[in-house]
């Protein structure tokens, strides 16, 4: 494996992890009577956010848009 095929696993794997990390936050506050409005609900939809930007602006760049 090439270093650039090495380097777009691990964006895509980490973006896979950050989306995973951020719906086990959101089910852990819900879970424990957090509302949408709560600390655990807005950070757990941060990393989903985060997760899901990276690997769109990932999927953008190695097509070359």
């Amino acid at each position: 494996m090439n270093g650039g095929k090495a380097y777009d696993v691990a964006i895509r794997s980490l973006s896979v992890v950050f989306v995973v990390i951020g719906i086990a936050i959101l089910a852990l506050t819900l879970a424990n009577g957090g509302g949408p409005i709560s600390t655990g609900f807005l950070i757990g939809l941060a990393f989903i956010g985060i997760g899901v930007a990276r690997y769109r602006l990932h999927s953008k760049m190695a097509r070359g848009e």
